[in-house]
């Protein structure tokens, strides 16, 4: 193993040769768009503005993705090119986790074919192979990731995906038959046997919003009957500007309650720490899949259909 993540970290220097501090800051740009924050702002946008149902099935197998990365991160503790025992210098931004396998290839790959798949066209597969491609190269080119990171994480992305095409229709046809309650059952249960894997802090975060998704989204198809698509048949500047208030509106108040709860964290040598911290993402899932479109009814951005069915 040795010997390859030293072939590794040699073409790291041999990439890191075209290094030139427009291109750095340019490939810094790319490595932050493969980031967890850009796909959270991404999955808010299709949740809110695109497609709720299509929202809520990319947003359960991101975080099953994050939690399986996560999971053989700590499990297999393989280190970064950048660490003292290799060469420090080749780090042109810091990581505080292990390096296999890479979640930005992982999740890159995991999340572009499945929004590729929505578009049926051969041009948004290739898109979604440049756009992975792309971030993956940016950690090669930044230092922060051997090679053999990129393929674990390709590997395990596509597994993650013939999982998702092959299953989630079949799991969501049992969840809708089973109603309210056997949604919110399945996602306490999904969210435990996550949690008993490493009760830590990183891997609290994808259980806690697994359950947090699985109860909002559970009691919104019941209850509030939000769907994304602008409502009383708006269009042009009318449509963009709806669907544009709900982003603000739903990511200020994502922020708001965010603030909010960071203010009542005990700190971390509390015993009730992992409790909270737990708690706090599921409350923040609550307020995406809940809370944000119920305001957004409230307020005339999404209509409140006459039905009481449920449209899960």
């Amino acid at each position: 193993m040795e010997s390859i993540l030293l072939w590794g970290l040699g073409l790291i220097r041999s990439v890191q040769t075209i290094a030139n501090p427009s291109f750095t800051v340019f490939m810094k740009g790319v490595t932050n768009f493969g980031a967890a924050p850009a796909y959270v702002i991404l999955l808010l946008l299709i949740f809110w503005c695109f497609d709720e149902k299509k929202g809520v099935r990319l947003a359960l197998a991101i975080m099953a993705s994050t939690w399986i990365n996560l999971g053989l991160k700590f499990a297999l503790h393989q280190p970064r090119p950048f660490w003292n025992e290799w060469d420090p210098k080749v780090g042109m931004v810091k990581e505080s986790s292990n390096g296999f396998p890479s979640g930005h290839a992982q999740f890159s790959l995991t999340f572009w074919t499945i929004v590729a798949s929505w578009g049926k066209k051969k041009y948004f597969y290739a898109a979604a192979v440049f756009l992975t491609l792309l971030v993956s190269f940016s950690r090669i080119y930044l230092g922060v990731h051997f090679p053999t990171d990129l393929l674990g994480g390709w590997v395990l992305g596509a597994l993650i995906l013939t999982a998702y095409f092959l299953l989630a229709d079949k799991i969501e046809a049992v969840l809708v038959k089973g109603g309210m309650r056997v949604r919110m059952y399945a996602a306490t249960a999904a969210a435990f046997i996550m949690i008993l894997y490493r009760p830590s802090a990183e891997l609290l975060i994808p259980s806690a919003v697994v359950l947090g998704t699985g109860i909002g989204y559970s009691l919104t198809c019941h209850y509030i009957h939000f769907s994304a698509a602008p409502c009383f048949g708006r269009r042009g500047a009318a449509k963009f500007l709806t669907l544009l208030a709900r982003f603000i509106l739903g990511g200020l108040g994502l922020a708001l309650v965010f603030l909010i709860l960071g203010k009542l964290e005990p700190g971390e040598n509390s015993a009730h720490y992992q409790l909270f911290y737990f708690l706090r993402y599921i409350i923040l899932a609550l307020w995406i899949f809940t809370g944000a479109p119920w305001l957004f009814q409230r307020l005339g951005l999404a209509e409140i259909p006459a039905t009481a069915e449920d449209p899960f």
